[in-house]
């Protein structure tokens, strides 16, 4: 007879508080005796619990439980229910329940759920029972559901049960031929994780693209990541499978529509790029701007999650670049990402994170500092992680144009994050970056060998882009740079942007532009968040023709058709100039042009601004004093440069651009 239960327990003494169970004679009890729970069990050989293994027997007389089959349900579950949706009574690893904490409910819950697990094991295929079987019959987890058929089937069940397979990899791979890689020791997985080869055998064979292995399963049986990897994920480059959904050529024209990877001076840079992150190594990639870095890292990406199910998390600095790159491949009709910022209503961020840990996303965009939210984490724990990206990856240096200290954080959360997961192997990590210095590309490489030991194969390609056209144009006043520029606009007649230093200049020129006729509209920094998603969306969808922005607009702006870039003031440095430039011709089909109006005056301004961010005997003591002040009741701080200026009392008004 078998007999279903569930148990309360308190977590402050470790006891059980309430017994519930239900025989299969019909017979219920609701107790918080221990002695009445004994006896109202003790006439069953056969227990069945959701967690039984795991939670109700760690509180339960081992000597009462002592000899009795016992079947978990929660185990079973994904094994059988692999398919989106999953078995409504199941909530990730908890039974749906109506009522609060009734043991009785959870007891009447796993009786009903075990009736649906034996009707879907009666529908599967004979050669897959027989896989599960040979797997997991051995296991605490599984072991008593095998034998209670056993015990209760007809002969004609037990006669697959006895049957002695010559090799169970031979039937694995029969059994799956096209769907996983036929080159893979299946025998050496099968002996040594024959759970977690289970439970990725089932979400494979769902053929279903939503279906992943639940979140509990990944983190109490964290080799599944490895396992889906083993199996789906590793070309061998010899048999059907890895040719057809591991090859990258295939890959370019299912997801884009592309019959040819770009090519950098005759060298097919940004396929070997691809075919490495296929292959599972960790890259630094150079690409200059416009030459198609984002494919780059999307193509493994949507490859890896359409293969193993896995999330690929893609570190950008800047809201815009993520909201861009995501409506771009919404556009294309791909819409396994999604991004979490500061951009993002509450319902849109419950949203994007329902599609993360429900699997219906398989690239994750987020800014660095996001790294630091608890649920990201979680959400992160709950996934197979292919990948790490880190984009704009030059923020890592203190030598480059652009450095964040929160990238600095992202080396200890890899290695946090990996030891949480019990992962023998690094995550794999991608860096691009459009511009870098040799000392920023040894600042990154140094970095993830020191934090991670990780050593990052590098695909540089030069910076040159052949279809821009570069000119610079002599104004002695801002009146005759703007004739100089409305000319140029009008000349020209298609998506235009305009480059320049000061906020207060975006809406004075797009002022100006729109009086005489020409469609355009202000980017800065300092504008309200929804204003800035707002006039960003409005020209790239063509809607005005101008956009007026500082440089805070472009990074990663992803917009083929714009056909001129203008730099009304000069730019900070060569390295912004070139980042800014070539937001023109992004299609590399298209020629552009990219001009820079200068007065005599300008660089004088220039160089006097350069003189004022220098750094005086008193500007350092201040800055000592903070963070003498930021350390004193703590021996480890983490903050931004912005931070320790403003505890050193330094402000935008400050007269001397320091911030």
């Amino acid at each position: 007879m078998i007999v279903y239960i569930d148990t309360e327990v308190s977590v402050t003494q470790g006891i059980v508080t309430d017994y519930g169970a239900i025989r299969e004679d019909g017979a219920v009890l609701h107790t918080k005796s221990t002695s009445e729970f004994n006896t109202f069990v003790s006439v069953c050989d056969t227990w069945c619990g959701h967690n039984i293994v795991r939670h109700d027997l760690k509180y339960i007389n081992k000597s009462v439980a002592a000899g009795h089959i016992i079947i978990d349900t929660l185990y079973l579950s994904p094994l059988l229910f692999p398919k989106k949706p999953y078995h409504h009574l199941v909530k990730d690893d908890k039974l749906q329940t109506d009522e609060l904490n009734n043991p009785v409910n959870d007891a009447k819950n796993a009786c009903e759920l075990l009736h649906d697990e034996l009707a879907a094991w009666d529908s599967l295929d004979p050669k897959r029972q027989s896989i599960y079987y040979h797997l997991l019959k051995d296991t605490k987890e599984f072991g008593g559901f095998f034998e209670y058929m056993k015990n209760d089937y007809s002969k004609g069940k037990q006669l697959i049960f006895a049957e002695v397979l010559e090799s169970i990899a031979s039937l694995i791979l029969a059994e799956y031929s096209g769907k996983l890689c036929q080159n893979t020791n299946i025998e050496l997985l099968a002996s040594q994780y024959p759970i977690e080869l289970a439970y990725s055998l089932a979400v494979i064979g769902a053929d279903d693209l939503m279906s992943m292995t639940p979140a509990w399963v990944m983190k109490t049986y964290p080799k599944v990541a490895n396992m889906m990897n083993h199996l789906r994920n590793r070309p061998c480059g010899r048999c059907e499978y890895c040719r057809q959904r591991l090859d990258a050529h295939v890959g370019l024209k299912e997801f884009f529509g592309y019959d040819r990877f770009r090519m950098f001076e005759g060298v097919p840079m940004q396929q070997q790029a691809v075919e490495s992150a296929i292959r599972g190594e960790s890259l630094l990639t150079i690409f200059p701007t416009g030459g198609g870095k984002s494919l780059t890292f999307q193509l493994p990406a949507l490859m890896a999650g359409r293969n193993a199910h896995a999330l690929t998390v893609v570190i950008s600095p800047l809201q815009s670049l993520m909201k861009d790159q995501v409506d771009n491949l919404m556009e294309r009709g791909i819409s396994d990402a999604v991004t979490i910022n500061g951009l993002l209503d509450p319902i849109e961020r419950a949203e994007a994170i329902n599609q993360v840990s429900s699997g219906a996303a398989n690239l994750l965009y987020i800014a660095p500092e996001m790294l630091r939210s608890a649920t990201i984490e979680r959400l992160l724990m709950g996934r197979n992680i292919a990948r790490f990206v880190i984009d704009e990856a030059h923020c890592f240096s203190a030598w480059g144009h652009d450095f964040r200290v929160d990238y600095l954080f992202i080396g200890d959360f890899l290695r946090d994050l990996q030891e949480k997961k019990n992962l023998r192997k690094p995550i794999p990590v991608s860096c691009f970056t459009a511009t870098a210095k040799q000392k920023v590309i040894t600042d990154i490489h140094d970095y993830f060998q020191q934090k991670l030991g990780i050593d990052l194969r590098i695909f540089a390609a030069s910076s040159e882009r052949k279809n821009l056209r570069y000119s610079v144009i002599h104004a002695d006043t801002d009146n005759d740079k703007y004739n100089q520029l409305r000319n140029l606009i009008l000349g020209h007649n298609c998506p235009s942007i305009v480059y320049v230093s000061r906020t207060k200049r975006t809406r004075e020129i797009s002022n100006h532009l729109n009086n005489d006729g020409i469609s355009a509209l202000p980017f800065n920094g300092k504008m309200e968040a929804a204003d800035k998603v707002k006039n960003q969306d409005a020209f790239m969808r063509g809607e005005v023709q101008v956009i007026v922005a500082t440089s805070a607009f472009g990074m990663g702006v992803d917009k083929k058709d714009v056909g001129l870039v203008v730099h009304f003031d000069i730019s900070d440095s060569l390295e912004n100039y070139i980042q800014e430039a070539g937001r023109a011709g992004r299609d590399p089909q298209m020629e552009a042009s990219c001009y820079v109006l200068y007065s005599d005056s300008d660089l004088d301004k220039h160089f006097i601004l350069l003189n004022q961010t220098k750094l005086s005997i008193s500007d350092i003591q201040q800055v000592w004093k903070a963070i003498k002040e930021l350390t004193k009741k703590r021996d480890c701080v983490s903050c931004s440069p912005l931070e320790i200026a403003r505890q050193a009392g330094w402000n935008d008004d400050d007269g001397k651009g320091r911030l």
